[in-house]
């Protein structure tokens, strides 16, 4: 009787027995502690419970909760709103706009497209489903006006760098008399023609980047690799310490491409500390491939920016060099990360690759 009471969560009922002492009054006592656990356990489970359904409620968020049988069984003040304020207690995910694509729930409100995130909830023997809508929209709407911000930050400096001696060097010109120096007006006249030639550059990169072509990966033999590099860059020490047997998998001109920017924000970083060595470490795998520009400079100092469009420390710099080579890169299914050297001074630029077996 004792053992059923505790199987239907009842925890008040019991049976007197005449053994106050030996082996039945034992079993009695064990059984008053487990079902004092369980009892306490179950109170336990019913004020979380309660928290996350106090929790849920205050959140801006729509969130649904479905039963075991797919229905509403309770929703927060968001999903009211959601719903246009009818009562949805007992709905299905049918008369809740809710579909499936691809394994995951959507559903369109106002011309908005939310997404329904699933998150399971174990109550008692059965399991419920946390449904937490997304909007889409307000995501995209967010983080593209968070790269409109960054890009006019971007375009405001590198604009200004240009027009700010442009406009003084033309305020000069204007105020000299007719008969001043004319070396004087020959080398403002330069400096602004330089000035807007960059700002040439500076548009003619942004179509570059926006306009890379697909690339058409091949197999590279590794010592048509190492002879091709050496040829490109003599003044680079190019080393291969893993594959010498293996083959690298990509399509060889834009990779090319890529590392002579790399090379060249290299040989930019060296100038600052007045090092000349650049480094160019070559790894092959089965799996993957690898390549290391290493140069001796001051490292990486300005993460956030490291790979914005447009952005430079440099006084010539476009900013567009290293955004550029990323997607080179990523086009081929690889990654390119920017990093300090954590052996010496300088910063490491490691492209890599996946290979494909023949």
């Amino acid at each position: 009787m004792q053992l059923d009471s505790l199987a239907n969560d009842e925890f008040t009922i019991w049976q007197l027995a005449c053994y106050q002492a030996g082996r039945v009054a034992c079993i009695k006592a064990e059984l008053q502690s487990i079902a004092w656990r369980m009892k306490h356990k179950r109170q336990e489970y019913a004020q979380n419970e309660s928290f996350i359904f106090d929790f849920i409620n205050e959140l801006d968020l729509p969130i649904v909760v479905l039963d075991h049988h797919c229905q509403v069984y309770h929703y927060n003040t968001a999903a009211g709103r959601f719903y246009q304020g009818v009562h949805i207690t007992g709905f299905n995910t049918a008369q809740l706009a809710l579909e499936k694509a691809n394994g995951r729930w959507q559903t369109i409100s106002e011309n908005t497209r939310f997404k329904v995130v699933e998150h399971a909830l174990l109550r008692g023997k059965r399991q419920y489903k946390l449904m937490v809508y997304v909007s889409i929209e307000q995501q995209l709407r967010k983080n593209e006006q968070q790269a409109w911000q960054k890009l006019v930050r971007v375009l405001n400096h590198e604009v200004r760098n240009s027009l700010t001696p442009i406009y003084s060097m033309a305020q000069s010109l204007k105020a000299l008399p007719g008969d001043s120096n004319s070396d004087l007006k020959h080398t403002m006249l330069g400096v602004i023609e330089r000035r807007a030639e960059h700002l040439l550059g500076f548009v003619a990169s942004y179509s570059k980047l926006s306009q890379l072509p697909a690339p058409t990966k091949h197999f590279i033999a590794s010592t048509e690799l190492q002879q091709r590099l050496k040829a490109l860059f003599p003044n680079v020490h190019i080393e291969q310490k893993l594959g010498q047997e293996l083959d690298l998998y990509c399509d060889l001109e834009q990779l090319e491409q890529a590392l002579i920017n790399l090379v060249k924000n290299a040989e930019q970083a060296n100038e600052v500390t007045g090092a000349t060595k650049i480094e160019l470490v070559i790894r092959l795998t089965e799996a993957y491939s690898c390549i290391e520009v290493i140069d001796r400079g001051e490292g990486v100092t300005n993460t956030d920016n490291l790979f914005t469009p447009f952005y430079s420390t440099k006084e010539q710099g476009n900013g567009i060099g290293l955004v550029l080579s990323r997607e080179i890169i990523r086009a081929q299914g690889g990654e390119l990360t920017l990093t300090s050297r954590v052996d010496n001074h300088g910063a490491v630029a490691t492209i890599e690759l996946p290979n494909m077996i023949k």
